[in-house]
């Protein structure tokens, strides 16, 4: 039923058109016709498309045909429109047309909701030789493709309800309100649908010659030409003119996409297909053995977690008893230093106790030893004064006489002026007693000396010089009261040291003790040892302990070596492991014994050499040189202290050398002067019992240093005047250079310019005797003279002088 025509809408009234379709005004039948709602006429233009078609894919079409379709569509709708006027859909048809938009909106092939793994789908089979140019070009009309189908399904929207133009008037005024919302929706469609047609053809004009050239390319390529596929029937009636067109479809593109319009054979599927599968599997196989790796990690790590965790535990205990291990320690040391700082006061006294010992012995022996020799050379020198005044004037009997008769009164005024007569104080007591008490005792002594020297003194003609003993060569000026008295003292200070440690526990009294607690230290934790740097407080901890055990040693009156104490014997393998190999050569600790040697042992040594050392004593400095050796061996030569010890040796043989005096009086003077003779020999076994104890020096004295000692200082200076003073008396000035040659044997092992004066004395000595054999006086005894000045000319180097007094002599001697 056609509805009757309305009238003209008025200015207010809205415009009901939609995609450009407006409604056709009709003149009125009746005036009651104008009073009823104008009823607004909905023309939906467009095709609608086949289901087929939207499979498969639409042909793109050109833009003049699109165009003209447009316009005869128009003029179509308007045709009707004018002939049969507004059609109203009944309800059944809106249901139909929604649903049917609604299956327009949705997309034709749903794509898939996953990434293919082979580039999108089953590929074509062309040529591998196209090469990227070609994928480039697939690309780009795989993008065409895809917005002409776009384009086309939204235009196919367009006449949704074209069809049913004529179906008459609505049957209700409900119905045509729900027809106003409908088309109003669409309208707004229609507006999103023009602006994507724009867009799209402004697409396609960009991208259409890079398909037209890309297809080019291929069949220039030799590619293969596109699979014309038959579109598939469809249960929509479809205008023979709008059959789509597919060979513009991208080839490589999935088979499954929407707009794909090539097709591979089945064979060509199935291997594509097995490839993918293959590839796949290949990733699979790939992500299951990383996984197994992180698998195998993750079990590796729990195994290392479970192990660190029992590490933990085990450590905890260990920290546990290495905390409790340290408390006890710092409380012992705690309690080890306080015991050791109260007991340092009485080592201490006990040590300056000792040394004052040591010095108040050689300090007696000294001043003995100076009181005799001012008793015996005021007396000697007062002869000898008075006798060479009068053998000045002249050498004859008289002279003679009259000096030895000078001398003798001399003597016995010194004699009697040393007596000192008494003297008394304002109480009575004699001042001069005591003196005079000494000055006898100290007769008698030397008295019983010079009996003991003459009990051991040999004649000299046919005994070997090793055998024969000068006066003053013998190391007896020590007395028997002197010794007793200073051995009865050191023992009351040692059995006072004995005590000092008797008030304490063990394991702070005794050395061996604190010596394992500190290697137990080191053994069990010897990082905390290292860290806490015990091996540089360890000598100090240990230095009490030794001092006080080094109050009992005495290096000058005894030899001992360290290896024989106690203190060295238990330090002497501290910080070593029981595997010698795992021993580190740099650990500190393997210094321990020199370090205390040299901050403990070398000071005790120093001061008893500059103190108390009796330089005259031959057994004394042989026990000074031991001890040094032996201090030399624990220390290395840079050491500031033992170059120290070694300038105070210097120093105290200097001052010894300075003080020692040998008279040089002529043997005339020495046969008129009672005792001069006996004088002058003692002085001059002084003088050879120096040069001895200096010769003593040679493997630690560097060889200048003892050639201006023994030679320049002390032979030269002293010992040569006096030798030549006697050189009249062949026998006595023999034996004398056979004394100062064994002295110097085994120091010079080639000649030496400083030796030449003693040289050149031995050679006038033979000359001397060689007259006397010229002039036949006892042969057998000359040539017993003669073999014992080779055997010095031997000692010292000189063999073709020895020679030649053989030859002199004819003696026939092997040298």
């Amino acid at each position: 039923m056609r509805a009757p025509p309305p009238p003209p809408p008025s200015a207010e009234a809205p415009r009901q058109r939609l995609a450009g379709a407006a409604a056709s005004p009709v003149p009125a039948t009746n005036t009651t016709a104008a009073a009823v709602a104008v009823e607004p006429m909905v023309v939906l233009k467009g095709l609608v498309k086949p289901m087929s078609q939207a499979s498969i894919g639409p042909r793109n079409p050109l833009p003049n045909e699109e165009k003209d379709e447009d316009e005869s569509e128009e003029e179509e709708e308007e045709e009707e429109e004018a002939e049969e006027g507004p059609v109203i859909p009944d309800r059944a048809t809106i249901e139909a047309i929604r649903a049917k938009r609604q299956q327009l909106h949705q997309p034709r092939h749903p794509f898939p909701d996953y990434i293919s793994l082979d580039g999108g789908g089953v590929l074509s089979s062309r040529d591998a030789a196209a090469g990227s140019s070609d994928e480039e070009d697939d690309e780009t009309r795989g993008r065409i493709a895809m917005y002409a189908e776009k384009s086309d399904s939204q235009r196919s929207t367009k006449g949704v309800f074209a069809a049913i133009n004529n179906r008459g008037p609505a049957a209700s005024l409900g119905v045509i309100n729900d027809s106003f919302r409908e088309v109003e929706d669409d309208k707004d469609d229609d507006e999103d649908e023009e602006e994507r047609r724009w867009e799209e053809e402004q697409f396609r004009k960009g991208l259409g010659r890079r398909v037209d050239d890309a297809s080019a390319q291929r069949a220039a390529n030799g590619g293969p030409a596109p699979v014309q596929v038959q579109p598939q029937p469809s249960g929509y009636s479809v205008d023979p003119r709008y059959q789509p067109s597919f060979t513009g479809v991208l080839p490589g593109a999935s088979v499954f996409a929407s707009g794909s319009t090539e097709f591979l054979s089945i064979a060509q599927q199935a291997d594509v297909a097995s490839k993918a599968l293959k590839d796949n599997i290949r990733k699979l196989k790939e992500t299951h053995k990383t996984t197994v790796d992180a698998l195998v990690k993750t079990d590796t790590h729990l195994s290392e977690a479970l192990s660190e965790i029992s590490n933990l535990e085990s450590g905890l205990q260990d920290a546990e008893k290495k905390f409790v291990y340290m408390q006890e320690l710092r409380n012992y040391i705690s309690v080890m230093c306080d015991f050791l700082n109260d007991k340092a006061f009485y080592i201490e006294e006990l040590e300056e106790h000792m040394q004052k010992l040591h010095e108040n012995r050689v300090t007696a022996v000294s001043e003995r030893r100076a009181a005799d020799l001012a008793d015996e050379s005021s007396i000697i020198e007062t002869a000898v004064n008075a006798a060479v005044s009068v053998l000045s004037k002249g050498s004859s009997s008289a002279y003679l006489s009259a000096a030895s008769n000078a001398a003798q009164a001399a003597a016995a005024a010194a004699k009697e002026s040393s007596n000192m007569l008494p003297e008394l104080d304002e109480f009575g007591r004699d001042i001069n007693m005591q003196k005079r008490m000494d000055l006898k005792r100290r007769e008698e002594d030397r008295r019983r000396r010079k009996i003991r020297s003459e009990s051991k003194r040999l004649p000299s003609t046919g005994k070997s010089a090793n055998d024969e003993h000068i006066e003053g060569e013998l190391s007896t000026d020590e007395s028997d009261s002197e010794s007793s008295a200073y051995l009865s003292s050191r023992d009351e200070l040692l059995k006072t040291a004995d005590l000092v440690f008797s008030d304490a526990a063990e394991e702070y009294s005794s050395l061996r003790i604190v010596k394992d607690k500190f290697e137990g230290w080191k053994t069990q934790y010897p990082l905390a040892y290292r860290d806490a740097h015990v091996a540089l407080s360890a000598p100090s901890v240990f230095t009490p302990y030794v001092r006080l055990e080094l109050l009992k040693w005495d290096p000058l009156h005894e030899t001992t070596d360290f290896f024989d104490m106690g203190w060295h014997k238990i330090l002497f393998d501290y910080g070593v492991q029981n595997n010698e190999s795992a021993t580190d050569p740099n650990d500190a600790d393997m210094n321990l014994i020199p370090v205390l040697v040299e901050k403990v042992a070398l000071p005790i040594l120093h001061q008893r050499i500059m103190h108390c050392w009796d330089i005259l004593s031959t057994q004394r400095t042989k026990n000074a040189v031991d001890a040094v050796n032996m201090a030399i061996s624990y220390l290395p030569t840079s050491s500031k202290a033992l170059h120290q010890l070694l300038a105070t040796v210097n120093s105290r043989l200097t001052e010894a050398i300075a003080d020692i005096s040998v008279p040089a009086w002529g043997s005339m003077v020495t046969r008129v002067v009672p005792g001069a003779s006996q004088y002058a020999a003692h002085r001059f076994g002084v003088a050879v019992r120096l040069l001895k104890n200096v010769c003593l020096w040679k493997d630690i004295f560097a060889k200048p240093v003892l050639e201006k000692l023994a030679l320049e200082d002390l032979l030269r200076g002293k010992i040569l005047p006096h030798m030549k003073s006697i050189i009249l008396d062949v026998h006595d000035a023999i034996a004398r250079a056979e004394r100062i040659s064994a002295s110097l044997s085994g120091v010079w092992s080639s000649p030496s310019q400083k030796l030449q004066p003693f040289i050149d004395l031995v050679v006038e000595l033979g000359n001397k005797l060689e007259r006397r054999h010229m002039s036949g006086i006892s042969e057998e005894e000359t040539r017993g003279l003669a073999r014992r000045l080779k055997n010095i000319l031997v000692e010292l180097n000189e063999y073709d002088k020895a020679r030649a007094i053989l030859k002199t002599f004819q003696l026939r001697e092997a040298l």
